[in-house]
C-alpha cells in the first residue's frame, strides 16, 4: 500500500518532520473484553502514525492490577500498567465486555474519574458505559452500550439516558457499543484529533468505505436480523420485542395488525417452525437471561420485567429453554466471568435449546 505523499493535519498544512506533543491513549481491559474492538483501536491509531510519518499516538493497554487479561476468544493482552502506574493519559478508553457490570473496583473508578477531572477525553466501547456509569460520569448524559447491555444500563441507572446509536458524543464523554462501530468511533475521534484528511486516510487504509455517523442505529433492522421479509410478521415481532414486561395477547397482535390468528401462525410456522407464542416466550427468556446475567436485578425482579407475574412458572419456562433454573444460569455467568474463561459453550453453563 502507497503511503500518502504528505499528511494534511487540522490546520490545512503538510506534516513536517517535527511531531507535536505526543497524545497518550490508555486501554483498559478486564477478562473476557472483546477483542475485535481492541484490534480496531489499536490499528487505527497505528496508521495515524503512518499516514502522517510521525508518532502522533501512542498507548498503553491497562487492567486493574497491571497483570494479563484473556479476551472473550482467550486471546491474551500485552497488558502494561495497573491503574495505579499508568502514566497520565489523554485520552481513556474502557474496552470490557458484557460482565462490565461488575467492575467496580473503587481505583478503576477513581482512576477512570481522575482522567476526565484533569481534562482528558473518557471513552467506553461496548459494555464500558457501565463503568463509565459507576464512575459517575455519565449522571445526566446520553450514551451507548451494546445493544445485548442497554436495557440492563437503563435499569441499572436510571439518570443515564441510554442510546441505540453506534455510537455518542457528550462533552469530552465518548460511548460505543462495540463492534464494527468501534471503526466508526475512532474515524471520528481522529477527525477531531488530527483533521478530516488524516481520518479520511486512516479509513482508506482500512479499505473502510461506510463511514457512519453517531446517529446511526447500532442494531441492524429486523429484516436483517431474522431473515423474514413478510411485512405482516415483521411487525407481530417488533410489537413483541417492544412489548416484553407487558405482554401483549396475540389475538390483539393480529387484530391491531388487520389479520387473523391463522394467518399469523402460519407465518411464524413458515419462517421460524415455531407458533407465535413461543417465538414471544423465546423473547421473553432471552430478555431474562441477558439481565440475570449482567445484573444483580432479584430473580422475582427479573420474571416481573419480561412479563411473568409467577416466579414458579418463569423458572419452569427458563429451565426448558436454557436446561438450568434461572438461578444457576445467574451463577455459571458469574463463575465464567471470574474465571475469564470463553462466552463459547461449556460445562456447567446453560445451553440455550430451541423453542418447538
Amino acid at each position: 500500500m502507497a503511503k500518502p505523499d504528505t499528511a494534511t493535519r487540522r490546520d490545512g498544512n503538510a506534516s513536517s518532520d517535527t511531531p507535536d506533543a505526543l497524545i497518550s491513549v490508555a486501554l483498559f481491559v478486564e477478562h473476557e473484553f472483546p477483542l475485535a474492538p481492541l484490534s480496531m483501536v489499536l490499528e487505527a491509531l497505528r496508521l495515524v502514525n503512518w499516514v502522517e510519518d510521525q508518532r502522533v499516538f501512542h498507548h498503553w493497554i491497562v487492567s486493574a492490577d497491571g497483570q494479563p487479561r484473556a479476551s472473550s476468544s482467550e486471546q491474551p493482552a500485552n497488558v502494561e500498567h495497573s491503574v495505579r502506574t499508568c502514566p497520565p493519559a489523554d485520552i481513556v478508553l474502557v474496552c470490557t465486555g458484557l460482565n462490565s457490570d461488575q467492575i467496580s473496583d473503587s481505583a478503576v473508578l477513581n482512576w477512570v474519574r481522575n482522567c476526565h477531572r484533569r481534562g482528558g477525553q473518557v471513552g467506553a466501547i461496548s459494555g464500558g458505559a457501565f463503568v463509565l456509569a459507576r464512575a459517575g460520569l455519565l449522571h445526566g448524559r446520553t450514551a451507548s452500550v451494546h445493544w445485548e447491555s442497554s436495557r440492563s444500563l437503563a435499569e441499572a441507572f436510571a439518570d443515564v439516558t441510554v442510546s441505540d446509536n453506534i455510537f455518542v458524543i457528550d462533552g469530552r464523554i465518548i460511548t460505543c457499543a462495540g463492534g464494527i462501530s468501534t471503526l466508526d468511533m475512532m474515524v471520528h475521534l481522529i477527525e477531531s484529533f488530527r483533521g478530516r484528511a488524516v481520518a479520511r486516510q486512516v479509513a482508506d487504509a482500512l479499505i473502510y468505505q461506510s463511514i457512519r455517523h453517531g446517529g446511526a442505529p447500532a442494531r441492524i433492522d429486523l429484516r436483517h436480523r431474522t431473515g423474514a421479509s413478510n411485512g405482516v410478521l415483521l411487525q407481530a415481532i417488533e410489537l413483541m420485542e417492544r412489548n416484553l414486561e407487558e405482554p401483549v395477547k396475540l389475538s390483539e397482535i393480529s387484530a391491531r395488525l388487520g389479520t387473523s390468528m391463522r394467518h399469523l401462525e402460519r407465518l411464524f410456522a413458515r419462517n421460524f417452525n415455531v407458533s407465535p407464542s413461543k417465538y414471544y416466550m423465546r423473547l421473553r427468556l432471552k430478555e431474562a437471561k441477558g439481565l440475570l446475567s449482567q445484573s444483580d436485578i432479584p430473580v422475582v425482579e427479573v420474571a416481573l420485567r419480561c412479563g411473568f407475574r409467577n416466579t414458579s412458572h418463569f423458572a419452569r419456562r427458563f429451565r426448558e429453554l436454557y436446561d438450568a433454573p434461572p438461578s444457576e444460569a445467574r451463577r455459571a455467568a458469574r463463575a465464567m466471568s471470574h474465571s475469564g474463561g470463553c462466552q463459547a459453550d461449556r460445562g456447567g453453563q446453560a445451553r440455550g435449546r430451541r423453542l418447538g
